[in-house]
């Protein structure tokens, strides 16, 4: 019943300027090549994002490499990408980030919100404080009827799917853009081999005569999934009016 429509205003709001790609690429090109507006905004620059031993070796990042880093990891999509600039690693969500976000919100008119997962499981902390602030932010954007959230990338998490979105054409892509984030060269979960594995994996458990013809996809959650009279009445007989219908986090969709 879930569709991606060309009328929608998606925006991605994550934490860091790899993580939309993680997460979402293939899910976002779709519905950009729907004909929807698509943008990603990184809450912060990422110069934090080096290993603890180069950093005492004096390796630095520029505030503005990695957020290059993920505007091309987008060119020629028609994807906008734009950065709150914030610092890395120390994300609460207090009031400027409620307000960073809600403002972004406000000014693409979003429709649909895609971001972190809220979940008691194991997560980067400015992965936690994006999700509680996007999801905060959003009770005050009207426009925003729903709400998707993707599996984390770190092990022993909380996330159950209930959407699964087919990025089989978009796979390849998907592996290009994340090798754009050079300086973050040697994290497995930017690797291609740990990117084939999630998105084969994600299907096994649910759709397995999927999985087993190779498909590839990508995994979300609502916590808002707001569809229409019109949408239901296209693929199931009825007669008369139907209003809309909103689920809730944990309702199958």
């Amino acid at each position: 019943m879930f569709t991606l429509s060309a009328h929608d205003r998606v925006v991605a709001v994550v934490a860091h300027p790899d993580d939309a790609e993680i997460m979402f690429y293939g899910t976002l090109r779709i519905w950009r090549d729907a004909g929807a507006d698509v943008t990603v905004v990184a809450a912060t620059h990422g110069t934090n994002g080096v290993p603890l031993r180069d950093r005492l070796a004096g390796t630095r990042l520029d505030p503005r490499e990695r957020p290059a880093e993920n505007a091309k990891s987008f060119r020629d999509t028609g994807i906008m990408v734009e950065c709150l600039g914030m610092d890395d690693g120390t994300l609460t969500p207090d009031i400027e980030l409620v307000s960073a976000i809600e403002d972004t919100l406000t000014r693409h008119r979003c429709t649909v919100l895609l971001t972190h997962a809220p979940h008691g499981g194991n997560d980067h902390q400015d992965h936690h404080a994006v999700a509680r602030a996007a999801l905060n932010a959003a009770t005050r954007v009207p426009s925003c009827t729903t709400i998707l959230h993707g599996r984390p990338h770190a092990p022993h998490q909380g996330f159950t799917p209930r959407v699964l979105i087919d990025i089989t054409e978009y796979l390849d892509d998907k592996i290009k853009a994340l090798a754009e984030h050079r300086s973050q060269a040697g994290r497995y979960y930017l690797g291609e081999p740990y990117t084939r594995w999630r998105a084969a994996g994600e299907a096994w458990n649910t759709l397995p005569g999927h999985a087993a013809e190779g498909r590839a996809f990508e995994a979300l959650t609502p916590s808002l999934l707001l569809v229409s009279g019109a949408e239901i009445r296209a693929r199931l007989p009825c007669t008369g009016p139907t209003p809309f219908l909103r689920s809730t986090e944990g309702t199958p969709v």
